[in-house]
């Protein structure tokens, strides 16, 4: 099967709009005249991407659409209207759909059409979830500038999806066939970072017991990515300025430069325009970075994809950890629309596998919602969790390690499977970790994640991870983070 658009309309209106398809029109367009036949198809096909709905068709539209929205959470609809008052269009926006000027001239509503369909395509392809304005934003952006090789800086909170942009404009590009590199600037102190980034030579210092490529090199032909990219030292910032400019890296150690043909896509959770007037980040470096800004929303601003990404996780962890829980209740949907998600994307895909886990319903229902999430209000007064004892909890948090870790080992075969084949993907073995190091990294990454969300606060902390607070301590202090 491949994808199309379904049309809920009367026979004249279908007729008039697409019956007769101008020239270039190879979208397919089917038609359906009452509600049930149109729940009947998206029922039993998956391959729709959009929905035209024709207003007059349906008198209780706002039913349909409810009913339409937990079907498929994720579908596009559009609403096909004539000219309407500033009220009734607001009121008819609420119902979480984009509207068509049916009273426009027919070519501009095929286009419109056209437009949100090759859109819902791309978001497809590339994994970005959600049917948010700002979400659309992004979208359309990667499709207008991914094909071209100007830089891009992504900006946005933790979690918020700011990689998963970059690889999105690395897959609609010319290089989507040549290695996708990424590294993290700010988990690296300098002097490891310069080697990372641009390589070593072998005894260029101790340890170096043989030449090793930096990101840019590996990335040749390819697009490089620069996480947290604002945590650069003066020092750095003017070592990659260099090399952006020249296209030229010069190995630690080295004396001659290696020309280097990279897309770079720098991302940020801080706003470098504040930093530039600070002096914390170089002027010339920020405009280089910034030729195209991207700017990925938090959570809570866009809390109509919620719905979509609960879905989607709970497939994703039944695909991956064998789960049986495919809804979620109303009630337990609410409760997560009405938390703040410090932790934005990231942090909802880490409870929502958790409370697939350990369901005991095909179901989620509000019982299953941790209760920091489900009252985040009452969680900081309690110390710990009354509800669990701590050995219960440590073995919570455990189990989440243990799945983080079933997670990357899957990811990593994969890898090795489809090593003959192009990779998106640079893996090197004298990086490849044990299972045990692996497992304990997880841990560390969960506890400073939470410790993120909450500003340093480490009751608050101990709580989001279901630990007593002197578990944490003891934590800290073994991995460093205290």
């Amino acid at each position: 099967m491949s994808a199309y658009v379904l049309a809920l309309t009367t026979a004249p209106t279908f007729a008039s709009l697409f019956e007769t398809r101008p020239p270039g029109w190879d979208v397919e367009v089917r038609h359906v005249q009452s509600p049930g036949d149109t729940l009947s198809a998206l029922d039993t096909d998956e391959d729709c991407r959009l929905l035209v709905v024709e207003r007059e068709v349906e008198p209780q539209l706002p039913l349909l659409i409810q009913r339409l929205r937990r079907a498929r959470p994720g579908l596009e609809i559009a609403l096909l209207t004539p000219a309407v008052s500033d009220g009734v269009r607001a009121e008819l926006l609420s119902l979480d759909v984009e509207l068509l000027d049916r009273g426009a001239p027919r070519r501009e509503v095929l286009a419109e059409v056209r437009r949100r369909f090759e859109r819902s395509l791309l978001q497809e392809r590339v994994g970005i979830l959600g049917r948010s304005p700002r979400i659309h934003e992004v979208l359309e952006t990667i499709a207008q500038i991914g094909p071209t090789e100007i830089p891009v800086l992504i900006t946005g909170p933790s979690g918020s999806g700011k990689e998963l942009v970059a690889r999105a404009l690395c897959t609609v590009s010319s290089r989507a066939k040549k290695p996708f590199v990424a590294i993290n600037v700010g988990a690296l102190a300098e002097s490891v970072l310069e080697s990372e980034l641009f390589g070593h030579e072998k005894g260029a210092f101790t340890g170096a017991i043989a030449r090793k490529a930096g990101v840019f090199e590996r990335a040749h032909g390819g697009t490089l990515f620069l996480d947290e990219v604002g945590e650069m030292t003066a020092g750095m910032q003017v070592r990659l300025l260099r090399a952006l400019e020249s296209g030229e890296v010069t190995l630690v150690g080295g004396s001659q430069p290696i020309q280097v043909d990279t897309r770079l896509i720098a991302a940020t959770n801080r706003r470098l325009e504040d930093e530039v007037r600070k002096g914390g980040f170089r002027e010339d470096l920020y405009y280089r970075l910034k030729v195209v800004h991207i700017d990925m929303p938090s959570l809570a601003e866009r809390p109509e994809d919620l719905h979509e990404l609960v879905h989607h996780f709970l497939a994703e962890s039944a695909q991956q950890y064998g789960t049986r829980v495919r809804e979620v209740s109303d009630a337990a949907l609410k409760a997560l629309q009405s938390y703040s998600w410090p932790g934005n994307v990231r942090e909802l895909r880490n409870v929502v596998f958790r409370m697939a886990v350990l369901a005991k319903q095909p179901r989620l229902e509000l019982a299953d919602v941790p209760e920091e999430v489900a009252a985040p209000q009452a969680t900081p007064q309690l110390p710990v969790p009354v509800h669990i004892s701590y050995d219960q909890a440590e073995r919570d948090v455990i189990l989440q390690s243990l799945l983080a870790l079933r997670r990357d080992l899957q990811e990593v075969l994969g890898i090795l499977r489809a090593r003959e084949e192009p990779s998106a993907v640079v893996l090197e073995a004298e990086e490849a970790e044990s299972p045990v190091q692996n497992l304990r990294q997880s841990e560390r990454e969960m506890i400073r994640a939470a410790l993120d969300a909450v500003h340093g606060n480490r009751r608050l902390a101990a709580a989001r991870l279901g630990i007593a607070e002197r578990t944490l301590y003891r934590k800290l202090k073994e991995y460093g983070l205290s």
